[in-house]
């Protein structure tokens, strides 16, 4: 049904957006990177570690602050392909109408959480820049980690509202049947 949607009217399927690509390419390929980093640095880590006696320094600091940066590069991902985990043992208990208006629900409720998660980590990482504040071993300033947290929650709450006010059809195709 989303590919003849796509065929017919060149828009996306209801509750996507056009800037999925643009999501896809930016925000996945810089999944990818840090990705990528991650891995390097295990190996590096444990090669030195193991055959040299001289392990990676402050790889666990680079550890942390990229998992983190990871999670929040890939949240607003997560959220427009709403494959967020979800739990849906009632929804064969009501009627299709009802599951929508609980969609919508779970969609604005999702979308202010994030919005008040955007908030606090702003703040967060306002007042961290303000004290200076870095890691130990590297001195990695965190306040940039707490930037891309809260635009990354500010990016995912708009996507929720998106879906709050553009609710699930019963009729389409679930997301992990969508391409």
């Amino acid at each position: 049904m989303e590919q003849h949607r796509r065929r017919t009217t060149g828009q996306p399927p209801r509750g996507g957006l056009a800037l999925r690509p643009v999501l896809e390419n930016t925000l996945g390929m810089g999944a990818a990177a840090i990705l990528a980093a991650l891995i390097l640095i295990t190996c590096v880590d444990v090669v030195g570690r193991y055959f040299f006696d001289a392990p990676l320094t402050g790889a666990f600091e680079l550890t942390e602050v990229l998992v983190a940066a990871l999670v929040f590069t890939a949240l607003p991902l997560t959220t427009e392909r709403r494959e967020h985990v979800e739990v849906d043992l009632l929804n064969a208990a009501f009627p299709p109408a009802l599951n929508r208006y609980v969609s919508a629900f779970a969609g604005l409720f999702s979308a202010a959480l994030l919005a008040t998660f955007a908030w606090r980590l702003a703040t967060h990482a306002i007042k961290t820049m303000g004290d200076g504040a870095t890691t130990n071993a590297l001195g990695i300033p965190l306040a940039p980690f707490g930037f891309l947290a809260a635009f990354a929650c500010l990016v995912s709450a708009f996507l929720a509202f998106l879906r709050g006010i553009q609710p699930d059809d019963p009729t389409d195709p679930k997301p992990e049947d969508r391409p």
